[in-house]
Protein backbone atom coordinates (compact mmCIF):
# COMPACT_ATOMS: atom_id res chain seq x y z
CA UNK A 1 0.00 0.00 0.00
CA UNK A 2 1.21 3.45 -0.86
CA UNK A 3 2.16 5.78 1.93
CA UNK A 4 -1.11 7.29 3.16
CA UNK A 5 0.87 10.16 4.60
CA UNK A 6 1.85 11.35 1.08
CA UNK A 7 -1.82 11.40 0.07
CA UNK A 8 -2.67 13.38 3.19
CA UNK A 9 0.17 15.81 2.43
CA UNK A 10 -1.47 16.57 -0.92
CA UNK A 11 -4.79 17.17 0.84
CA UNK A 12 -3.18 19.26 3.56
CA UNK A 13 -1.43 21.45 0.98
CA UNK A 14 -4.83 22.50 -0.36
CA UNK A 15 -6.20 23.30 3.09
CA UNK A 16 -3.67 26.11 3.30
CA UNK A 17 -3.51 27.24 -0.34
CA UNK A 18 -5.68 30.28 -0.92
CA UNK A 19 -7.41 30.60 -4.26
CA UNK A 20 -5.57 33.10 -6.43
CA UNK A 21 -8.65 34.99 -7.57
CA UNK A 22 -9.44 36.27 -4.08
CA UNK A 23 -6.02 37.50 -2.96
CA UNK A 24 -6.51 41.06 -4.21
CA UNK A 25 -10.24 41.15 -3.47
CA UNK A 26 -10.79 40.30 0.20
CA UNK A 27 -8.84 40.22 3.43
CA UNK A 28 -8.11 37.00 5.26
CA UNK A 29 -9.53 34.55 5.93
CA UNK A 30 -9.98 33.74 2.25
CA UNK A 31 -11.34 30.76 0.37
CA UNK A 32 -8.82 27.92 0.05
CA UNK A 33 -8.68 25.30 -2.67
CA UNK A 34 -9.84 22.67 -0.16
CA UNK A 35 -12.78 24.76 1.05
CA UNK A 36 -13.76 25.38 -2.56
CA UNK A 37 -13.64 21.65 -3.40
CA UNK A 38 -15.73 20.88 -0.32
CA UNK A 39 -18.34 23.51 -1.26
CA UNK A 40 -18.47 22.34 -4.87
CA UNK A 41 -18.89 18.71 -3.73
CA UNK A 42 -21.82 19.56 -1.47
CA UNK A 43 -23.45 21.59 -4.25
CA UNK A 44 -22.85 18.67 -6.60
CA UNK A 45 -24.56 16.27 -4.23
CA UNK A 46 -27.60 18.48 -3.68
CA UNK A 47 -28.02 19.64 -7.27
CA UNK A 48 -27.29 16.34 -9.03
CA UNK A 49 -30.37 14.89 -7.37
CA UNK A 50 -32.47 17.57 -9.12
CA UNK A 51 -30.91 16.59 -12.45
CA UNK A 52 -31.30 12.85 -11.92
CA UNK A 53 -27.55 12.28 -12.27
CA UNK A 54 -25.18 9.94 -10.40
CA UNK A 55 -24.54 12.02 -7.29
CA UNK A 56 -21.83 9.69 -5.91
CA UNK A 57 -19.81 10.03 -9.08
CA UNK A 58 -20.21 13.82 -9.17
CA UNK A 59 -19.28 14.22 -5.51
CA UNK A 60 -16.14 12.11 -6.02
CA UNK A 61 -15.19 14.16 -9.07
CA UNK A 62 -15.59 17.38 -7.15
CA UNK A 63 -13.70 16.16 -4.09
CA UNK A 64 -10.72 15.30 -6.27
CA UNK A 65 -11.04 17.91 -9.03
CA UNK A 66 -8.53 20.38 -7.58
CA UNK A 67 -6.25 17.90 -5.79
CA UNK A 68 -3.91 18.38 -8.76
CA UNK A 69 -3.35 21.91 -7.42
CA UNK A 70 -0.99 20.39 -4.86
CA UNK A 71 1.40 20.16 -7.86
CA UNK A 72 0.23 22.93 -10.18
CA UNK A 73 -0.04 26.58 -9.22
CA UNK A 74 -3.50 28.12 -9.14
CA UNK A 75 -4.07 30.55 -12.00
CA UNK A 76 -6.74 33.11 -12.73
CA UNK A 77 -7.97 33.73 -16.29
CA UNK A 78 -5.92 36.95 -16.33
CA UNK A 79 -2.63 35.06 -15.81
CA UNK A 80 -0.49 34.37 -18.89
CA UNK A 81 -0.16 30.71 -17.87
CA UNK A 82 -3.94 30.17 -17.71
CA UNK A 83 -4.22 28.83 -21.28
CA UNK A 84 -1.65 26.12 -20.56
CA UNK A 85 -3.17 25.15 -17.17
CA UNK A 86 -4.90 22.03 -18.50
CA UNK A 87 -1.67 20.77 -20.07
CA UNK A 88 0.24 21.46 -16.84
CA UNK A 89 -2.38 19.46 -14.96
CA UNK A 90 -2.02 16.52 -17.33
CA UNK A 91 1.76 16.55 -16.91
CA UNK A 92 1.50 16.69 -13.11
CA UNK A 93 -1.22 14.04 -12.94
CA UNK A 94 1.18 11.08 -12.84
CA UNK A 95 2.86 12.54 -9.78
CA UNK A 96 -0.56 12.92 -8.16
CA UNK A 97 -1.61 9.39 -9.15
CA UNK A 98 1.50 8.03 -7.42
CA UNK A 99 0.17 9.39 -4.11
CA UNK A 100 -3.36 7.99 -4.45
CA UNK A 101 -4.05 4.95 -2.24
CA UNK A 102 -4.12 1.69 -4.22
CA UNK A 103 -7.74 1.02 -3.23
CA UNK A 104 -9.03 4.04 -5.14
CA UNK A 105 -6.30 4.67 -7.71
CA UNK A 106 -8.07 3.16 -10.73
CA UNK A 107 -11.35 4.91 -9.99
CA UNK A 108 -9.51 8.16 -9.25
CA UNK A 109 -7.65 7.99 -12.59
CA UNK A 110 -10.86 7.25 -14.47
CA UNK A 111 -12.75 10.11 -12.80
CA UNK A 112 -9.85 12.51 -13.28
CA UNK A 113 -9.70 11.78 -17.01
CA UNK A 114 -13.49 11.87 -17.35
CA UNK A 115 -13.61 15.29 -15.72
CA UNK A 116 -10.73 16.56 -17.86
CA UNK A 117 -12.34 15.35 -21.10
CA UNK A 118 -15.84 16.69 -20.28
CA UNK A 119 -17.53 14.05 -22.45
CA UNK A 120 -20.14 12.81 -19.96
CA UNK A 121 -23.15 14.55 -18.48
CA UNK A 122 -21.79 13.97 -14.97
CA UNK A 123 -18.42 15.57 -15.82
CA UNK A 124 -20.08 18.61 -17.37
CA UNK A 125 -22.42 18.96 -14.39
CA UNK A 126 -19.49 18.64 -11.96
CA UNK A 127 -17.83 21.52 -13.81
CA UNK A 128 -21.04 23.55 -13.42
CA UNK A 129 -21.02 22.91 -9.66
CA UNK A 130 -17.37 23.96 -9.54
CA UNK A 131 -18.33 27.27 -11.16
CA UNK A 132 -21.41 27.67 -8.95
CA UNK A 133 -19.29 27.38 -5.80
CA UNK A 134 -17.12 30.23 -7.11
CA UNK A 135 -20.22 32.30 -7.88
CA UNK A 136 -21.68 31.71 -4.42
CA UNK A 137 -18.32 32.65 -2.88
CA UNK A 138 -18.22 35.85 -4.96
CA UNK A 139 -21.75 36.64 -3.81
CA UNK A 140 -20.74 36.12 -0.17
CA UNK A 141 -17.67 38.32 -0.57
CA UNK A 142 -19.84 40.97 -2.25
CA UNK A 143 -22.11 40.99 0.80
CA UNK A 144 -19.14 41.22 3.17
CA UNK A 145 -17.27 43.99 1.34
CA UNK A 146 -20.15 45.98 -0.13
CA UNK A 147 -18.52 45.68 -3.58
CA UNK A 148 -19.93 43.69 -6.49
CA UNK A 149 -17.36 40.91 -6.95
CA UNK A 150 -20.04 38.68 -8.44
CA UNK A 151 -20.53 40.59 -11.72
CA UNK A 152 -17.07 39.74 -13.09
CA UNK A 153 -17.56 36.03 -12.47
CA UNK A 154 -21.09 36.05 -13.88
CA UNK A 155 -19.81 37.57 -17.11
CA UNK A 156 -16.92 35.09 -17.31
CA UNK A 157 -19.01 31.96 -16.53
CA UNK A 158 -22.18 32.89 -18.44
CA UNK A 159 -21.71 30.22 -21.15
CA UNK A 160 -20.74 27.41 -18.74
CA UNK A 161 -24.24 26.21 -17.85
CA UNK A 162 -26.21 23.73 -19.92
CA UNK A 163 -28.25 21.91 -17.26
CA UNK A 164 -31.65 23.24 -16.24
CA UNK A 165 -30.56 23.37 -12.60
CA UNK A 166 -27.29 25.15 -13.39
CA UNK A 167 -29.09 27.72 -15.54
CA UNK A 168 -31.68 28.38 -12.80
CA UNK A 169 -29.07 28.85 -10.09
CA UNK A 170 -26.97 31.05 -12.37
CA UNK A 171 -30.04 33.16 -13.16
CA UNK A 172 -30.91 33.59 -9.49
CA UNK A 173 -27.35 34.71 -8.72
CA UNK A 174 -27.46 37.10 -11.65
CA UNK A 175 -30.68 38.65 -10.30
CA UNK A 176 -29.04 38.99 -6.90
CA UNK A 177 -26.13 40.86 -8.48
CA UNK A 178 -28.50 43.49 -9.90
CA UNK A 179 -30.18 44.19 -6.57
Amino acid sequence: MKDLEEFFNDINELKHTEREGWKDVVDRPRDTIASHSFGAALLGWALSEKEGLESDKIVKMLLMHDLIMAYVEDFTPEDEEFDSKKEMEREASERLFNDIPDEIEDEFRDLFHELQEQETEEARFAKECDKLDTLFQASKYSEETGEDHLREFLDFYRENFESDTGKKVFSSLEQKSFE
